[in-house]
């Protein structure tokens, strides 16, 4: 019985090995392996009755029927267990499979995002420079000599992600770049306890959020654009600025919609909007 244990399961075993390589189906295998027990049976079957006090006193076609039950039974348990392990294998590899696609289409998602966002940012400086070559010449050339400075380092960035304080620093640069153009006609305040700092963050998700209050708002030196970046809710990090919506401009929500895509293929989260009226603000979530 041991004997015939083992060679049962050395046999499934290559069988099986050999049927599902080539995609047969599995009543081929089981066709296979009948004949196989029926072949193994009737070629053992005299050895076994003169071995064996039992079979010495049972008729040839109750040996033959108890042998083929009994070989039966156990190539059905040996059976069950390999096509169990191999099922169980198959699972495992179509979820490394289906993660690893998973993982690819994110990255070309991300590419295609990131892909999105220096011209968008490009086409609105253009615009302003234009703007500033009519309105005040003076400053033109500065301005645009700084944008280029902040544009070189910006398009090198190959990053995912950037530490919260990177990002600041960014936006600090953004905003000298501004004052350029407005001088006092904004304020801009940033409230970030330093246990956050090397949290991170979509790289330019700062930058975009305070490009809008710039494109999207009027203001003055007697009404000034109000600018606030602050942590709330323990995990997000805020841009709210008063609202003055310009007249004419009409938004395309490019950046939000990017910026938003962009946060829930790196933080699994949304960036979470809120207008009231009289302030808009936008949240995103950092990561540890």
């Amino acid at each position: 019985m041991t004997v015939g244990t083992l060679v049962c399961w050395a046999l499934q075993s290559l069988i099986f090995s050999f049927f599902k390589k080539r995609g047969y189906a599995n009543w081929h295998y089981l066709v296979f392996f009948m004949m196989l027990i029926i072949v193994l049976v009737f070629s053992t079957t005299p050895f076994i009755s003169e071995s064996n006090e039992f079979f010495k006193s049972s008729t040839t076609t109750d040996i033959l029927l108890l042998r083929f039950s009994l070989l039966s039974a156990i190539s059905l348990i040996i059976y069950l267990i390999i096509d169990l392990v191999y099922t169980q294998e198959k699972r495992v590899q179509l979820i490394e499979e289906n993660a690893t696609l998973q993982f690819s289409n994110l990255e070309s998602q991300y590419k295609l995002l990131k892909a999105q966002i220096n011209p968008h940012f490009l086409f609105n400086a253009l615009n302003i420079s234009k703007s500033l070559i009519k309105t005040q010449p003076h400053n033109a050339e500065k301005y645009i000599v700084q944008l280029s400075e902040f544009l070189r380092r910006s398009i090198n960035n190959q990053q995912k992600l950037i530490t919260l304080q990177k990002e600041l620093e960014n936006c600090k640069q953004y905003i000298d770049l501004q004052k350029v153009r407005f001088e006092n006609a904004f304020i801009y305040t940033v409230n970030v306890e330093e246990i956050h700092l090397n949290k991170k963050l979509p790289f330019y998700a700062l930058i975009i959020l305070v490009e809008n209050t710039f494109k999207h708002n009027s203001f003055t030196k007697e009404i000034p654009l109000k600018i606030v970046i602050k942590m709330v809710d323990d995990n997000y990090v805020m841009v709210k600025n008063n609202l003055n919506a310009k007249n004419g401009v009409v938004s395309t929500h490019t950046g939000l919609s990017n910026l938003n895509q962009r946060s829930k293929i790196l933080s699994d989260t949304e960036i979470k909007i809120e207008n009231d009226g009289q302030h808009f603000s936008v949240k995103v979530k950092l990561i540890d």
